[in-house]
């Protein structure tokens, strides 16, 4: 059964769209399922559609997901991306670096608002992933992660 408890106002919540979401169609809640991965659609947003994926881009994506995901795993929580992929005006748009590892599908930020994932990964844990995350000061509700290396693995950008 797809079927849960909204834990806002106890109606039954159905899976949404992106694998492992819910959505409460009462209250219109959603939330992510505690085993859930990182899904493509959640690195798109949808942004794929002005802006199609190239092989490379398609490459570089399933290497993302990959990382990511092997992260997410470890960490043993759901994690939701905040900004994935940011092609043309969408990085510009955000305060985006240029050549931004965002732009290639390298890099996704995932809501870190307590500090909480921040506070766990280690530089182990990157090297276990094959990820480089900026540095957390840098960075204040969110964890910046990417697969294009850089000389550290947490760096200053």
């Amino acid at each position: 059964m797809n079927e849960r408890i909204c834990s806002i106002c106890l109606s039954y919540m159905y899976i949404d769209k992106l694998a492992g979401w819910l959505r409460c169609p009462s209250c219109s809640f959603m939330k992510k399922e505690k085993k859930s991965m990182i899904s493509r659609d959640e690195i798109l947003m949808g942004r794929d559609v002005e802006f199609p994926l190239t092989p490379e881009l398609e490459t570089n994506l399933s290497n993302l997901l990959t990382a990511v995901n092997k992260l997410r795993t470890l960490y043993g929580k759901p994690m939701i991306v905040n900004s994935g992929y940011r092609p043309g005006h969408y990085n510009t748009d955000a305060g985006g670096a240029p050549n931004s590892s965002h732009e290639v599908c390298e890099a996704i930020d995932i809501r870190d608002e307590d500090n909480e994932v921040k506070k766990w990964i280690t530089v182990d844990i990157l090297e276990q992933c094959g990820l480089y995350q900026e540095d957390p000061a840098s960075t204040i509700s969110w964890c910046h992660v990417q697969i294009r290396p850089t000389i550290n693995r947490i760096f200053i950008p």
